[in-house]
């Protein structure tokens, strides 16, 4: 009979439990997985980045023992000297995590493992999809190393001539991302899941200001019209979710993190989501950005294409998902914590109109 414990799938708190991370790193397969075999592990830290309860994202750092082998490894040199490695654990509750995995690994090989780049190309990178332990629903990845670009604009210290040169290094990496032929088997965008979203969006907005029903409503079934009437030949592999908050950046190094959004799709939605949150960061933080940022960005984007075939038309696309873009930010802004049911609402997420009315307008003017 098998024990029913055995069968028990661990659940977010389980790796937010050092003996319990400790324990699941300690096991042979484990450490054979993560090239970790030759090692004691001493102590394991736990730094949780981001938990829900579906999914969450957490650092462990482990501090190693290589003992006292006379092998000739690359660690002999530190024998007797504790090493630290740290990993990223990605864990989903639904169990999506391994197509996430393979996902990463096909981007990984086909053109962020630095094989086969001069030294320029090899500096935009990704996290290194390292593990999945399908068991655990768990995925470990390497961590992105730098300061992230998003925390760099509220530094003072950072002088806005580096800001916009790591703004121009995003669009070189996302450049080369779009340039990687789609993957084999790749997920295509969900149309169906798009107007979904994009529905509720409006649905919610409208309620919480009414005066502004008619013109989201006309925006929103604008976009996903002009979606539908897509040509999938300009489709490409994109993000999904790519922002400043995403990047991180050390020395002439940049690396993207959070790709589990990425699938098949048009190359304007990460061009227009980037640039949309780009503007709303300078104009929370009121950065002094040079005012043809966006330009510079699209110049540099355009010119690190290595494959024409879909840049067609897709300058004129961005517009469309800075519109879009500025949809989600007011509906993240002031719907996340509504109850929509009883369409109660908590005080401290009051309604600034004078803000709303800002993002609305500048919706508007991307769509004419």
């Amino acid at each position: 009979m098998v024990d029913s414990h055995a069968k028990k799938t661990p659940q977010i708190k389980d790796f937010l439990n050092e003996s319990f991370v400790k324990d699941f790193f300690q096991q042979q397969s484990h450490r054979r997985a993560l090239s970790l075999s030759g090692f004691k592990i001493l102590k394991c830290e736990i730094n949780p980045l981001k938990i829900g309860n579906s999914k969450a994202a957490i650092e462990f750092i482990l501090q190693l023992d290589a003992g006292k082998k006379k092998d000739q490894s690359k660690y002999h040199q530190y024998n007797h000297h504790p090493l630290y490695k740290s990993f990223i654990g990605k864990w989903r509750r639904d169990g999506k995590g391994k197509e996430i995995f393979v996902h990463l690994q096909k981007i990984w090989h086909r053109g962020f493992n630095r094989e086969g780049f001069d030294i320029k190309d090899g500096r935009l990178k990704i996290y290194e999809p390292i593990a999945y332990f399908p068991r655990h629903n768990l995925m470990l990845t390497s961590k992105a190393s730098g300061i992230r670009l998003k925390d760099m604009f509220v530094q003072k210290r950072v002088e806005k001539e580096e800001i916009e040169t790591h703004i121009m290094q995003a669009a070189s990496w996302l450049a080369k991302l779009h340039s990687i032929r789609p993957l084999p088997g790749g997920v295509y965008y969900s149309m169906k899941a798009e107007e979904e979203k994009l529905n509720e969006w409006s649905e919610h907005l409208r309620h919480i200001y009414p005066d502004f029903a008619e013109k989201i409503c006309n925006m929103v079934c604008y976009i996903l019209d002009k979606e539908r009437s897509l040509d999938s030949k300009c489709f490409v592999l994109i993000h999904g979710d790519f922002h400043s908050g995403n990047i991180f950046v050390d020395g002439n190094d940049i690396t993207v993190i959070d790709l589990e959004a990425s699938c098949i799709f048009d190359p304007a939605k990460d061009l227009g989501y980037f640039i949309a949150k780009l503007l709303a960061t300078k104009k929370r933080y009121r950065l002094a950005l040079d005012i043809r940022l966006q330009e510079r960005f699209l110049e540099i984007y355009t010119a690190n294409i290595r494959s024409s075939s879909y840049k067609k038309g897709i300058l004129e696309r961005v517009d469309i998902y800075k519109a879009r873009s500025y949809i989600q930010l007011l509906h993240s802004r002031y719907c996340r914590h509504i109850h929509f049911k009883d369409y109660t609402r908590y005080e401290k997420h009051k309604l600034d109109p004078i803000d709303f009315r800002y993002w609305i307008k500048r919706a508007e003017e991307c769509l004419h």
